[in-house]
């Protein structure tokens, strides 16, 4: 039901400050219309200013304190039924059913609509409504009712509204939520199809990374010249930071797909500086000399409140503009990092052709474009919506002719706008705490209801029978101290966790000796006694301090590997085989599999023993998740073996449809040998 009022509101909310303004005048006015210009039998003053009151409160919601606005979906629902139906069929009745509150009626019913989406919902109010309206006019008159007409009449034509308003209104609706799942699907098989050529890059450049030599080992002999292998390893880390962009790109598209705001669900605190600095090598630079002419002249570092990802997008489609519109050969981009006590700046200024004054004050509408091919208007909008969720905004000023400039404008990281963002993010953050200690998990229980995150408590036998794509939340905190009474289990535990996205917090007494973390995360330690004194700025640490994920790689076990033989299914011939040749590389026998139905048929061949299978979801002739489904049903002895989905597409209904096929686990493409072998080596041992 909360779900439905929110999305109601929600819905309502762009117009709410012109419905709040038409009642808070309307109402008054008509009272003197009805009763001194066109008089009617019956008119109420105190209803229509106490109607007032509501319109008022829907006009200062955005002053109210923030504790109060996150109530703001239910008072919405009261006032729409007290001045819509309740009123105008109070009104219809104390005037014995007259023509103009006939029509005055069927208006607010018209308005109900427009105002409510959700059917449900408005049914419900007007049934409230009117049950209201009818035993309060049944009091005022002195507990008797009666109709001056046959109001029978009239109920058909306020049913063929009702009814019929809703189900146009609806269809419409459903039209619209058609729309948007049909791009959502269609940026899911965009994600799918720009998924495969990063992987098959991403596997290229392990193959790279993995053949020529090390040039840290400091060998006297190479089959390259040093600086050949020292360049090649560098154009390889630089193609993997452009594959790790590009897919924060995908999960961009694929969050904001049916967004008419920026999604802020990934946001955390950054340093302005770092971010810039990455921006600016990572750029795609057409030429040397292009790289030579942006200049980071002052670097008075802040932080902010927001996505890393987004800020380089920001910055990313300004120098594209800038260079775009160069003007002399001494073409510059000079980037100042400002501050002061009030709010922080980011300056891009280049001395190009400029942009004239009439046409700045467009620039950051939506499809505004200055026809120039391939641009369709939306890069600078995008930036103006990407700043101001960040608390932000961004403004243009330039000479013609000369420069132009940029300035990209912060908040101040302990700004009460950023204190307004962060408490409605954390409402949409989960944390998992693993514990047996009841009164951390009453502790932690309040701290959620008074935060308002989402909370799950296991105990560490829950956490151990629990897959790895299951520890999916934004914290998770391990208590040690629990962990440790249950005997050596945190290296079992661990491997759970070298997955997951999430912060992973280990909580201990502060007298246990803190061991080295042998998993592909650095955990955050940290004392239980501070943890629970301290909790509002911890909380907020936790979810939105930035941790750098520290990756302790570990040579591969080759030995291990000896006689493990593992299947890989794609239909992607040059995927499938610089996968293959990975695996082999790091010890494993692979066997090649184009299809689902050729995976079949080599399983059921008695020579080929296979331990686990690397599989694509989507390939023709028999796709991943049937031949999942055929290998678990069938009564043969590879019926249990552990299936990997290896996919690009990691939306939810996907992921449901891959652990109902009997698949065992998934990893997402693009992947390095790294995470690769780490989960194949979680099956195998």
């Amino acid at each position: 039901m909360e779900a439905a009022f929110r999305k109601v509101y929600q819905y309502a909310e762009p117009n709410l400050t012109l419905v709040g303004w038409m009642g808070l005048i309307g109402f008054p006015l008509y009272y003197f219309v009805w009763t001194y210009f066109l008089p009617q039998a019956y008119e109420n003053l105190p209803l229509r200013l106490f109607c007032c009151l509501f319109f008022i409160v829907v006009l200062i919601r955005k002053r109210i304190k923030q504790p109060l606005q996150e109530y703001m979906h239910w008072f919405y629902q009261i006032a729409i039924t007290v001045v819509l139906p309740f009123f105008f069929f109070y009104m219809l009745l104390m005037n014995g059913w007259s023509t103009v509150w006939l029509l005055s009626f069927m208006a607010a019913i018209f308005l109900h609509i427009l105002l409510v989406h959700i059917t449900w919902v408005m049914f419900a109010q007007t049934l409230l409504g009117l049950s209201m309206a009818m035993v309060c006019a049944w009091a005022t008159r002195g507990y008797h009712l009666e109709f001056s007409m046959d109001w029978t009449y009239y109920m058909p034509v306020f049913l063929f509204i009702y009814l019929f308003g809703n189900i146009f209104f609806f269809r419409n609706q459903q039209e619209h939520e058609t729309k948007v799942s049909i791009a959502k699907v269609f940026g899911a098989g965009i994600a799918h199809e720009m998924r495969n050529p990063l992987s098959g890059l991403c596997s290229t450049i392990d193959l790279i990374r993995a053949t020529i030599p090390d040039p840290s080992n400091n060998e006297k002999m190479y089959l390259l010249n040093k600086e050949d292998v020292r360049l090649l390893r560098e154009v390889s880390n630089d193609a993997m930071n452009i594959i790790r962009a590009g897919n924060e790109t995908i999960d961009l598209l694929l969050t904001s797909i049916d967004e008419s705001r920026v999604s802020r669900s990934t946001f955390k605190k950054h340093s302005a500086q770092d971010v810039l600095k990455h921006a600016v090598d990572s750029f795609g630079y057409k030429s040397v000399s292009d790289k030579t002419a942006i200049s980071l002249l002052r670097s008075n570092d802040f932080k902010f409140l927001g996505s890393d990802t987004l800020l380089k997008y920001v910055i990313y489609n300004l120098f594209k503009n800038a260079f775009h519109h160069r003007g002399s050969e001494s073409f510059t981009i000079n980037v100042l990092l400002e501050n002061d006590q009030y709010e922080n700046r980011i300056v891009v200024r280049d001395n190009g052709q400029g942009i004239p004054r009439e046409i700045i004050k467009f620039i950051f509408e939506d499809f505004y474009t200055t026809g120039r091919t391939g641009n369709y208007g939306l890069g600078l909008p995008f930036c103006r919506k990407v700043m101001r969720s960040f608390g932000g905004e961004i403004t243009c000023d330039s000479k013609l002719g000369e420069w132009t400039a940029f300035t990209l404008t912060f908040p101040s990281i302990e700004s009460p706008i950023v204190d307004v963002i962060k408490h409605k993010l954390i409402k949409l953050k989960s944390m998992l705490v693993i514990t047996d200690e009841a009164d951390l998990i009453a502790r932690t229980s309040k701290i959620s209801k008074d935060a308002g995150f989402k909370l799950e408590t296991i105990n560490v036998l829950q956490a151990l029978q629990k897959r790895d794509f299951e520890f999916e939340y934004d914290v998770i905190i391990v208590d040690l101290e629990s962990v440790k009474a249950n005997g050596d289990v945190l290296s079992h535990i661990e491997p759970l966790l070298s997955f997951t996205r999430a912060k992973v917090v280990y909580l201990h007494n502060g007298s246990a000796e803190l061991h080295p973390s042998h998993s592909v995360y650095q955990p955050t330690w940290i004392e239980t006694l501070v943890w629970r004194i301290n909790t509002p700025v911890l909380i907020e640490q936790l979810f939105f301090e930035t941790v750098e994920i520290a990756i302790n790689r570990q040579p591969s076990n080759n030995d291990s590997a000896t006689q493990q033989t593992i299947m890989v299914v794609d239909d992607s011939e040059t995927l499938r085989q610089f996968t293959s040749i990975l695996l082999e590389k790091q010890g494993f026998k692979v066997v090649q599999c184009p299809n689902g139905n050729s995976a079949l048929q080599t399983l059921d061949d008695d020579q080929q023993s296979i331990d686990l299978i690397l599989m694509d979801i989507e390939m023709t002739v028999m796709d991943g998740l049937e031949t999942s489904r055929k290998i678990r049903d069938s009564k043969e002895k590879y019926s249990n073996i552990p299936i990997i989905a290896h996919t690009g597409d990691n939306s939810k209904p996907t992921l449901d449809k891959i652990i109902s096929s009997g698949m065992s686990d998934f990893i997402i493409k693009p992947s390095d040998q790294d995470k690769l072998r780490n989960k194949i080596s979680n099956w195998l041992t």
